[in-house]
């Protein structure tokens, strides 16, 4: 395919290219970078497992495009990602709490699906230093009331003042 011609004179050099200068049609796939940082564009999309795409183009893929994913992409409705238990999001769900104490003081608060403590939720496990609360540890447990890896929320608490300035929150 041939390069690009613009009609004119030395549009390029004084910044004067506009569009009467290039039609639709006069741009090829071989006339986009895809190869310089910062100016590279998309050719062309091409469809993978279960995403499938539709597109207004001569070819699939090209003109307006629309990209849509199956179900095993893990995409899922937003009703049922609100269901989810997750530490991140702070959902809330129905449950029954149970507190538990130390000394007479708050030491951990565990959720469950009911009263009957049938699955456990999410814990939460308050440590002390000098009787203060020093750091807040929240567990996420899954569908079974297994704890989920990489769903422990701990949070270490600084004091200025004798206050809580601030509350350092981790992910593992």
């Amino acid at each position: 395919m041939a390069r690009t011609q613009l009609r004119g004179g030395d549009q390029i050099m004084d910044d004067t290219v506009d569009s009467a200068d290039i039609k639709d049609g006069d741009i090829g796939r071989d006339d986009i970078n895809i190869t310089s940082t910062g100016k590279a564009l998309v050719r062309k999309l091409i469809a993978g497992t279960d995403i499938t795409i539709d597109s207004t183009g001569v070819d699939a893929g090209t003109g307006d495009v629309t990209i849509s994913f199956g179900s095993s992409t893990g995409g899922i409705t937003p009703g049922n990602h609100r269901t989810l238990d997750q530490l991140v999001h702070e959902i809330a769900e129905d449950s029954y709490c149970e507190i538990e104490r130390s000394g007479g003081r708050v030491s951990s608060v565990i959720s469950y699906t009911d009263s009957g403590k049938s699955i456990k939720i999410r814990s939460v496990d308050y440590a002390r230093t000098a009787g203060r609360v020093s750091s807040i540890v929240v567990k996420q447990y899954d569908s079974g009331g297994s704890i989920i890896v990489g769903e422990t929320l701990t949070g270490t608490i600084t004091r200025t003042g004798g206050r809580v300035s601030s509350i350092d929150w981790v992910l593992s």
